[in-house]
């Protein structure tokens, strides 16, 4: 009893490395502040005529290898803990972007950016954000929307960092100090932490109605079996296109389609970063008193409002914009905030690594399809078709979520009936 005391205080100790390890990270989220001095870069040492949009696929390639990497994490998180997978990540993440510093082609940035800070992202993520989730049973939501808060809080904070350290440096070293910056930082604090032991949830006995376990406990294969996978799955790619959509090329929308400078473009993936921040915390915590799906459902129509904004701003409206993209950074927070309690809930705390992670393949649908998405609408001479797109696909969402449910409700009919006819056996 006195050991289990004794990890429940130092367990904040491990919420806060985890915190401060993703903040680090939250760097993959502003890869649209990278791109245009990347491009001028490359097109200063070849010649050639990229843009930042042409960049696109190399943050859709770290988003899309993201969530596989999580799941190689996650068998080892289950087993040995988060730290020599976090410190491994770290590495890859520094190394990632020192290649990007040296960088003279674009497959060198393929290589740097969408495969190592992309490999190491998955890894620190992965082990970070489920490990919080098992050392606070009673608090899921919170634990885990804190943690992913921490991603956007890096986000936020790091654009003006990276645009004011571009500006005295260049990209090539700023590239450089920030992939020492991360190699260190990262392992320093992963060396703190440590694994979750099995048993350690059994020792809160009283736990919060919003956080008790309301699913089964079972691995991925149980998992897949579940009618509630696919709904899920299939709500996770939504919530992902639509915000992967927009983040990886905000700062050029910002530019061609408002008409924004370098600066302002970067405070917008500021505040769209921001706003990501907020919907994981507040969501996090929300949904433990209201609901996981439910809360996800409010955000798809807030997500909705902000693509018909978006949609009808421009250089006269501004305040569309900068609405529209806080609309859409909620709710792209709220579903990375919320699916780690999610799939805890629904599929147990036991082997939730390596279940969220195979949820998160959705995720990596989203990283691939987003970037995609807006440039081929660009290429087609407007955004708008994307934005509309991207709409389409927050109504499928939330008719996914309500299939979702239905599912839970018939579910609970079934054991309600059971329970009634088993009472009433007894009586008899």
């Amino acid at each position: 009893m006195n050991n289990w005391n004794d990890l429940k205080k130092k367990r904040w100790l491990f919420l806060f490395l985890f915190c401060a390890i993703n903040f680090c990270t939250g760097a993959l989220y502003i890869w649209s502040v990278f791109a245009g001095p990347l491009a001028v870069r490359l097109n200063e040492l070849n010649g050639s005529s990229l843009t930042a949009s042409d960049l696109g696929q190399v943050f859709g390639l770290a988003a899309g290898v993201t969530p596989f990497l999580m799941l190689a994490g996650g068998f080892i998180n289950d087993r040995l803990g988060p730290k020599l997978v976090v410190i491994a990540g770290g590495l890859m993440v520094g190394l990632g972007y020192i290649i990007c510093g040296l960088s003279s082609s674009l497959t060198m940035l393929y290589i740097g950016y969408g495969l190592c800070v992309g490999i190491g992202t998955g890894m620190v993520n992965g082990c970070t954000i489920n490990s919080a989730v098992k050392f606070f049973p009673d608090k899921k939501g919170f634990a885990g929307g804190l943690v992913t808060a921490s991603l956007g809080i890096g986000a936020a904070l790091l654009p003006f960092a990276i645009n004011g350290l571009i500006e005295v440096s260049g990209i090539s070293s700023t590239c450089i100090y920030f992939g020492i910056f991360s190699g260190v930082l990262i392992p320093l604090c992963a060396a703190f932490t440590d694994k979750c032991p099995d048993h350690f949830a059994d020792s809160f006995t009283a736990l919060s109605s919003g956080s008790k376990h309301i699913g089964i406990e079972t691995n991925w294969v149980g998992m897949l079996k579940s009618p509630l996978f696919i709904p899920l799955f299939a709500l996770f790619i939504t919530g992902s296109t639509m915000g992967l959509m927009l983040i990886s090329s905000l700062a050029g929308i910002a530019q061609n389609q408002i008409g924004l400078g370098l600066g302002a473009a970067a405070t917008a993936v500021s505040v769209i970063s921001v706003a990501n921040t907020i919907g994981r915390f507040v969501s996090g915590a929300v949904s433990d008193k209201f609901g996981r799906v439910q809360t996800l459902i409010v955000m798809l129509v807030l997500a909705l409002a902000g693509f018909v904004l978006l949609a009808q701003s421009n250089a006269s409206k501004v305040s569309f914009f900068f609405i529209g993209i806080v609309l859409i950074g909620l709710c792209y927070g709220a579903f990375i905030g919320t699916y780690p309690s999610l799939v805890a809930d629904e599929f147990g705390s036991k082997h939730n690594s390596v279940n969220l992670s195979l949820m998160f393949l959705g995720y990596s649908v989203g990283g691939f399809a987003g970037p995609a998405l807006i440039k081929w609408a660009q290429e087609s001479g407007s955004n708008d078709l994307a934005y509309w797109i991207c709409m389409s696909a927050g109504v499928i969402g939330i008719a996914f979520a309500c299939f979702y449910l239905y599912l839970k409700k018939k579910d609970q009919l079934t054991l309600n009936n059971f329970g009634e006819n088993h009472e009433l056996c007894v009586r008899q």
